[in-house]
C-alpha cells in the first residue's frame, strides 16, 4: 500500500485530471518535454499542461513512543503551462487557476488522508514566446501518520 504522502499526491492529480470547467490537456507527474524545443513541439492537446510535483514537507511529532503520531505540512507544486487561443495569456492562466482551485475544494480531505487542502500560493511565471504562459500554483495539505506504518 502506498504511503499516505503518496495517496494525498496521487488524489491532487485525481482531481485536476477530473476537470471539466476547462478543456485540460496534460497532467502528469514528470514534464512532456525535456528541454525548449520538445515543449514549443507540443500539440495543442497538450495544454494545460501541469506538472504535479510533492515538494516540501514541515513534520512534528503529536505523540511520542514506538508508534507515535506525526503531523505533516506537504507542499505539492502545481506548474502550469498553458497555450492561449481566443483569450489572452492571463485569462487563460486565470480561468486554470479558478478551475484547480475549486476542484481541489470539493474534496480537502484528499480521499479521508489529509485534515485539509488549501491553494496558499500562485506564482506567475516568466514570460515566455507568446501564446505561452505559466505559473505554479503552490498547495498545502496538512494530514497526520502514525511512524512506521505505511
Amino acid at each position: 500500500m502506498a504511503s499516505k504522502r503518496e495517496q494525498i499526491v496521487s488524489s491532487v492529480v485525481d482531481s485536476i485530471k477530473a476537470i471539466n470547467s476547462v478543456k485540460m490537456g496534460s497532467v502528469t507527474r514528470e514534464p512532456a518535454f525535456r528541454n525548449e524545443q520538445e515543449f514549443y513541439a507540443l500539440a495543442r492537446t497538450h495544454f494545460p499542461h501541469v506538472i504535479v510535483t510533492s515538494g516540501n514537507e514541515a513534520r512534528e511529532d503529536i505523540t511520542m513512543g514506538s508508534s507515535s503520531l506525526r503531523g505533516s505540512t506537504l507542499t505539492i507544486d502545481l506548474i502550469c503551462f498553458v497555450k492561449a487561443s481566443d483569450k489572452s495569456i492571463d485569462e487563460t492562466l486565470n480561468n486554470l487557476v479558478e478551475a484547480i482551485e475549486e476542484k481541489l475544494d470539493v474534496d480537502r480531505s484528499r480521499d479521508g488522508n489529509a485534515m485539509n487542502t488549501e491553494v496558499r500560493e500562485i506564482v506567475m511565471g516568466q514570460p515566455i514566446e507568446h501564446p505561452y504562459g505559466s505559473c505554479t500554483i503552490s498547495v498545502e495539505v496538512d494530514y497526520t501518520f502514525t511512524r512506521g506504518v505505511t
